[in-house]
């Protein structure tokens, strides 16, 4: 199997959208997924930025279907992958909304 290395963003054809996803709306163009914030669970339908500059910057899963994003605490306080689903953030390992507490 190859190993291959990307410096930019990687688009697959079925949505998915790796590094920074200037396809999610937060206000500004871009949430920087290519790893300097982490998003934090405000509630099943809305993330926000917890630290540093964009501190407070909110993402919603209305408006951005098929979006994925790294939350740091989504799984009981735990780390989990979520995508949109245009209504809430859903875990990609189990489908359930993303929790701080389940």
């Amino acid at each position: 199997m190859a190993n291959t290395t990307f410096t930019g963003p990687v688009t697959a054809l079925n949505g998915f959208i790796g590094g920074a996803n200037t396809n999610a709306h937060t206000g500004s163009a871009d949430t920087q997924q290519g790893g300097n914030v982490a998003w934090t669970t405000s509630n099943a339908s809305t993330v926000t930025i917890a630290s540093g500059t964009r501190s407070g910057e909110t993402l919603s899963a209305v408006g951005n279907t098929a979006v994925l994003i790294y939350v740091a605490d989504g799984f009981s306080n735990a780390p989990a992958y979520a995508f949109s689903d245009g209504t809430t953030w859903k875990r990609v390992q189990d489908g359930a909304d993303i929790s701080k507490t389940a």
